[in-house]
């Protein structure tokens, strides 16, 4: 009976739940972006220099799968110590893991050949079904620094939420909807077939959205505070 209370608190009551204590939530804020940046950053380096280049894990899918498994749930780990266990601080971390890490990598291989590393590679689309579906989201900006075209509107949408988190819970949360549900499937779809890819895409953000919205209307359209 305990188990299933707080089965159902966690789904049904703490998607709406804000923290009523702003100096507490600014807390959690600034450890979970010192958190999720510092990871970024050393998990950047750690895949340049260890995984790449010791155990050559891109020789084949799997090795990118158990990569990745490492990567995010590592980031989720991490950040939720950080922030005490805050599902939705971790969660947007993904975003940070997403971005950061990428750069980070890049940067590890300009210090270690001394050569600018962008335009890089496309390896985005050719092995991300979600990146090809969305346009092409790894080709290179057409002007300096020649980066992805989804280092833009990763970078924007981390700062959007960081920024709107910090001054106000309930704005980071509003933010965390709109934007978690779809990179979560952008992460999540990418490593299928197109076709699984596209039903991602379009199913998880759609569920995420309505299900918020009945547990909206259902506390007749407040955040419940703790």
């Amino acid at each position: 009976m305990m188990y299933s209370l707080k089965i159902e608190e966690f789904l049904f009551e703490r998607p709406i739940t804000i923290n009523s204590d702003k100096n507490i939530h600014k807390k959690e804020v600034r450890r979970g972006f010192i958190a999720a940046t510092i990871y970024s950053i050393g998990y950047g380096f750690f895949e340049y220099f260890i995984v790449r280049g010791l155990f050559q894990f891109y020789g084949g899918g799997l090795g990118t799968i158990i990569n990745w498994v490492i990567m995010f749930s590592g980031m989720l780990f991490v950040v939720a110590l950080a922030t005490g266990f805050s599902v939705e601080k971790s969660l947007m971390a993904w975003l940070n893991l997403a971005v950061v890490e990428d750069l980070s990598y890049w940067i590890a291989q300009w210090i270690n050949t001394g050569v600018y590393p962008f335009p890089a590679p496309n390896w985005w689309d050719n092995s991300l079904a979600t990146f090809r579906l969305l346009g092409g989201l790894g080709q290179a900006i057409p002007f300096w620094p020649y980066v992805p075209q989804y280092y833009l509107p990763g970078f924007i949408l981390l700062i959007i939420y960081y920024i709107s988190s910090y001054q106000n819970p309930k704005y980071g949360r509003i933010t965390a909807w709109m934007v978690g549900p779809f990179t979560i499937a952008i992460i999540g779809g990418s490593l299928f077939s197109d076709l699984v890819a596209a039903i991602i895409l379009i199913s998880l953000p759609t569920i995420s959205y309505l299900f918020v919205l009945s547990l909206l209307y259902r506390n007749d359209w407040k955040f419940k505070e703790k």
